[in-house]
């Protein structure tokens, strides 16, 4: 769960970093239009969605897991009161 978390934390961190790299290519937080941090921007956001896709997915497949402990464990308790 921990590392969920890392995951998520620096997927985070990641799309803030590119998305003040793109604030500083425009001519309000830079000197002017800069393609090459816009391209860089886009370039790193790319790994930093990525990281927070895997972490949602491993979330998911968690609580998925536990679902089915939790169904198998009910099935259990049913089979055993019809005796089976």
């Amino acid at each position: 769960m921990i590392l969920l978390r890392i995951l998520q934390v620096v997927g985070v961190a990641g799309i803030l970093a590119c998305a003040h790299l793109a604030w500083q290519a425009t001519p309000w937080g830079g000197e002017g239009w800069a393609r090459a941090r816009l391209l860089y921007a886009g370039a790193g956001a790319i790994p930093a969605l990525a990281l927070l896709g895997i972490a949602s997915l491993c979330a998911a497949l968690r609580r998925q897991a536990q679902e089915i402990a939790a169904l198998k464990d009910t099935l259990a308790r049913i089979e055993k009161r019809l005796g089976a």
